[in-house]
Formats: C-alpha cells, structure tokens, sequence
C-alpha cells in the first residue's frame, strides 16, 4: 500500500507500508495505492480527496541593473544641473 501524509493541505510525505500504520490523531494518512503519479508537495483537496500538482507562478520580472557607464552619464547630468541651478541662483 502506498500512502501521503497530508500536512497543510498538501502531500508532504509519501511512503509504502503493508498497511496503515497508527500514528496520533492529528496526523493525517490518505491511501494512495496506484495513484503513481502523486508526488510530495502536490496539493489535497480535504473536501474531494483529489490531488493536483502545485501551480507555479511566473517569475516577476527583474528590471535590468544601471551599467557603469550609465551611472556615470547620470551622475554627471545631475550635477550639471546643478551648477546650472546655482549660477542662476534657484
């Protein structure tokens, strides 16, 4: 027999035994055997007793970092600027 040990509504272990053993109450062992497919982290439907594969979000994209160069340009615009604002006294 193969069972999945549920622990916040996902498979968290799965493991073979010849029946189901008899741990506390509070831990949770749903029967498994031939559903091979399951793995650890899939997630469990308490209400359907179903078992889905965990849906993965897209990566937030990363906005690319300033190259020396550009932070360079930039420094130098800005105090440009502000000397530009000095001389005219704002």
């Amino acid at each position: 027999m193969k069972f999945a040990q549920i622990l916040y509504d996902r498979a968290h272990w799965i493991f073979e035994a010849d029946e189901k053993p008899e741990f506390a109450p509070n831990i949770i062992l749903v029967d498994i055997t031939g559903h091979n497919d399951i793995q650890e982290g899939w997630d469990y439907n308490n209400e359907t007793g179903e078992f889905t594969a965990p849906v993965i979000p897209e990566p937030t994209p990363i906005e690319p970092q300033p190259t020396l160069e550009e932070m360079q340009a930039q420094t130098l615009l800005n105090t440009e600027v502000l000397i530009a604002m000095k001389n005219i006294e704002v």
